[in-house]
């Protein structure tokens, strides 16, 4: 009798550790998105591709675009540790229209064709028309994301040919 309680604790026991780690999943993503739009980070104003072309010819700015997957590790290290930052928000604020799209979205899939995505995270630096100034793939420190970006404006102004 006591073999078979424990057998039937078993699934139950199980059940509820899978419903905590599902809940506590959920939790650590909302936390990641909270981190990506801190105040003094990078301000990822538009809501696609689309909006930032829009923004990037009216503002005459050049696009910054994220292009992530959520099962990405470096996505997501980037998203908490690199884009709050306050001296990247700062240069990346004044000099460009930020944009993040998840490749896995609809949206995501015609991007990762038009600009050949192979890998997560790929940071693109646009021009108001859409054309490449910059492309790399990878995680990259605050310091090698500030580089990137600095190829591509210059003393807070873009430099679009």
């Amino acid at each position: 009798m006591k073999h078979s309680k424990r057998l039937m604790i078993m699934p139950a026991l199980i059940l509820a550790l899978a419903g905590a780690v599902m809940i506590s999943s959920c939790g650590n993503y909302s936390t990641e998105e909270i981190a990506v739009n801190s105040k003094d980070g990078v301000q990822f104003s538009a809501t696609g591709l689309g909006q930032a072309i829009q923004q990037s010819k009216k503002e005459n700015k050049p696009i910054f675009l994220l292009a992530f997957a959520g099962y990405c590790p470096a996505c997501k290290k980037m998203k908490k540790s690199i884009f709050p930052d306050k001296e990247t928000g700062s240069l990346f604020n004044k000099g460009f229209i930020n944009a993040q799209v998840d490749i896995e979205s609809e949206e995501g899939q015609k991007i990762v064709k038009e600009y050949d995505i192979e890998g997560t995270p790929t940071l693109l630096f646009l021009t108001p028309d859409g054309q490449v100034l910059n492309k790399a793939s990878g995680y990259h420190s605050k310091e090698e994301l500030i580089a990137l970006a600095r190829e591509v404006i210059f003393d807070g102004k873009p430099v679009i040919n």
